[in-house]
């Protein structure tokens, strides 16, 4: 066997089996979710590629390694119903919700560690909480939560909150005729105008997760309700992604007409075009 695969191998398989203990350990914790099908999908992916690697270190032997490894793939598709594209992809997102807590809990294991030399106590982030919750728990996103209904139309929703007089926050109402009230002189300001917004975003998406924590280890709330509010979040820098693309169709429409006046100069001014053309 290869030295490189050794070196390689066992820090993995290390690696891979302090994952599958961490998610069993989490399942022991919540017994009420021990026949929640989503809560196995990690340990069952960690457990085979461990015995997987094991097999190829010649640890737990070819043939009861492959064996293994290959029953626990096999439980891993009929739990996440893996002949559909569906499946597909509920297991990706748990498998990185697992990935994600397991994270968050070494370094809150870490962070814990610290504390206990004398340092700030270590406190888990509403990330790996609410991570847990819905790797263990199946949560799906509010918008396809079937508990919930359909979502309201934006316009539905407006209608609702006018009729039951719920006025518009001064600092949004602030942000709302400032960006009604832009009339950019230049490419430069528009583009000044876009990469603020698209900014601002990204702001208001980090304050809806520090109002996740304090919801979440301030407020005690659920963790299935505070992982809307960082969805939330998700979906402000959603929109610093949208605005990204909208400059990018700027330089699309008029990077020619750019390109071509700085060849040829500035364009005549006046209606030099006729109907025919």
């Amino acid at each position: 066997m290869p030295v490189i695969f050794t070196l390689i191998g066992w820090p993995l398989a290390l690696g891979l089996l302090v994952l599958a203990v961490l998610s069993v350990a989490r399942i022991a914790r919540r017994r009420q979710e021990w026949l929640v099908p989503q809560a196995w999908y990690m340990p069952l992916a960690a457990g085979s590629a461990l015995f997987a690697v094991l097999a190829l270190l010649g640890v737990a032997g070819p043939l009861a390694g492959t064996l293994i490894a290959g029953g626990l793939a096999a439980v891993l598709a009929w739990l996440a119903q893996l002949w559909t594209r569906a499946g597909w992809h509920r297991l990706y997102a748990q498998l990185r919700a697992g990935l994600s807590f397991a994270g968050e809990t070494a370094a809150g294991i870490g962070g814990r560690l610290a504390g206990s030399r004398g340092g700030e106590p270590g406190q888990d982030s509403p990330a790996a909480v609410v991570a847990e919750a819905v790797a263990a728990r199946g949560i799906p996103s509010v918008m396809e939560d079937a508990h919930l209904g359909a979502a309201p139309a934006p316009a539905d929703v407006g209608a609702g909150l006018a009729a039951a007089g719920v006025p518009v926050p001064e600092p949004w109402a602030n942000l709302a005729a400032w960006i009604a009230g832009r009339e950019p002189a230049d490419d430069l300001e528009l583009r000044m105008f876009t990469d603020g917004d698209a900014a601002g975003a990204l702001a208001v998406a980090e304050a809806y997760h520090a109002y996740g924590d304090v919801l979440l280890n301030g407020v005690r709330l659920s963790p299935a309700y505070v992982a809307g509010i960082l969805e939330a979040g998700d979906s402000a820098a959603g929109h610093a992604s949208l605005l990204a693309q909208v400059h990018k169709r700027f330089g699309v429409i008029y990077g020619a007409v750019k390109e071509w006046i700085s060849a040829h100069g500035p364009l005549p001014k006046g209606d030099f075009l006729s109907d025919d053309l």
